[in-house]
């Protein structure tokens, strides 16, 4: 793997909503958030989001997640997403350790998402699950067909050090 020494991660600031917006479109399942949604995910306490930037390059990958309830001291990730380039693994690399390193110090026990059982996103997620996270995700229930039809929530325990 090549170094990660020129990716850092910083937090979310409205002159990235459009790499946001764009990166979003360009990812067949996702929603692509409105620049008001993402503001309001700046404004909401508990909110994580997220910036991978190269020091050539620019933003590489962002991640989108918040704090929930349900199941209690979780965070929900919305959004996960690398351009596809060559710094494409290496961004969600670092966006995921940062995160983690972030929720650990939060007291964070799951981390809960959405996703198509057995589709391919979901294996690129639970190979970076195991090799960021050493867990593996369970599933633990269907969303209602009116949100998505085919997706399920996850559920991903948190290893505590």
């Amino acid at each position: 793997m090549s170094n990660l020494s020129h990716i850092h991660v910083r937090p979310l600031e409205v002159g990235d909503f459009n790499f946001v917006q764009d990166l979003a479109s360009r990812q067949p399942t996702f929603t692509v958030p409105p620049a008001y949604v993402l503001w309001l995910m700046l404004r909401i306490k508990g909110a994580i989001c997220l910036i991978a930037e190269h020091s050539g390059e620019g933003p590489l990958g962002y991640l989108l997640a918040l704090a929930i309830e349900d199941p209690e001291h979780a965070i929900f990730v919305w959004q996960l997403a690398s351009s596809k380039n060559s710094q494409q693994e290496n961004a969600t690399l670092a966006l995921l350790t940062e995160f983690r390193n972030i929720i650990k110090g939060l007291a964070i026990r799951r981390i809960v998402f959405s996703s198509v059982p057995g589709s391919s996103n979901y294996r690129v997620i639970r190979k970076y699950a195991w090799k960021v996270f050493s867990s593996i995700p369970r599933e633990i229930h269907l969303l209602p067909p009116l949100v998505e039809p085919r997706e399920s929530e996850f559920v991903l325990d948190v290893q505590r050090d």
